[in-house]
């Protein structure tokens, strides 16, 4: 029972997550907020971060026992892994305009009535010239490196399967968004997987 709520708390977290930032309700929320809806993101990030501590906190108050061990030699290449990820997200994270990602940008641009809503470009070089979704893969691989309970290996699956469907409905916005501009850059830059593209 313990990790049926698991999953349904990480599913009803990946729900919620994505309602919030999808397109329809997003607008839907700018027509309401008005000029306050320059504190979306950050409020959205907020709440996104409160809940997910709030979900893993409650899954290392179970009782679940450890399944996935690291022993040498193979903590060298667990150590390899969890510092190469952070290192991926740290760099993808800044490839970024990482103020408008927190959501900082925006506050900015109302104190001093500038419109936040200008045209986005898309960033084809450095890391994100090697893969389009950095922070997923790093993210990914971050999770499946670490010494992991039941319940942890339960939130890992449930979290990868989120990120590679989130990725399907996020290269549909961007298509949307950018036009033939993304669609070429697909073509060259693999999604998850570096080199992978000729």
């Amino acid at each position: 029972m313990k990790y049926l709520i698991i999953a349904l708390m990480w599913s009803v977290f990946g729900l919620i997550h994505s309602l919030l930032i999808s397109v329809r309700f997003s607008s839907w929320a700018n027509r309401i907020m008005g000029q306050y809806f320059a504190f979306y993101r950050l409020t959205y990030n907020l709440f996104s971060l409160i809940l997910f501590v709030s979900i893993l906190s409650f899954t290392r108050t179970l009782d679940s026992e450890l399944v996935i061990k690291f022993s040498p030699p193979w903590t060298i290449i667990q150590s390899i892994t969890l510092l190469t990820s952070c290192v991926v997200m740290i760099w993808a994270f800044l490839s970024y305009d990482y103020l408008e990602f927190v959501g900082i940008r925006q506050i900015i641009d109302l104190s001093k009535k500038k419109d936040s809503n200008h045209p986005k470009t898309i960033i084809k070089k450095g890391l994100l010239g090697i893969v389009r979704h950095p922070m997923y893969l790093a993210t990914i691989i971050f999770m499946w490196s670490l010494d992991s309970t039941r319940a942890d290996v339960l939130t890992h699956i449930v979290l990868t399967i989120y990120i590679l469907v989130g990725i399907i409905f996020e290269e549909k916005k961007l298509v949307k968004q950018h036009g033939t501009v993304y669609i070429e850059y697909r073509k060259v830059v693999p999604a998850l997987i570096p080199f992978t593209k000729k």
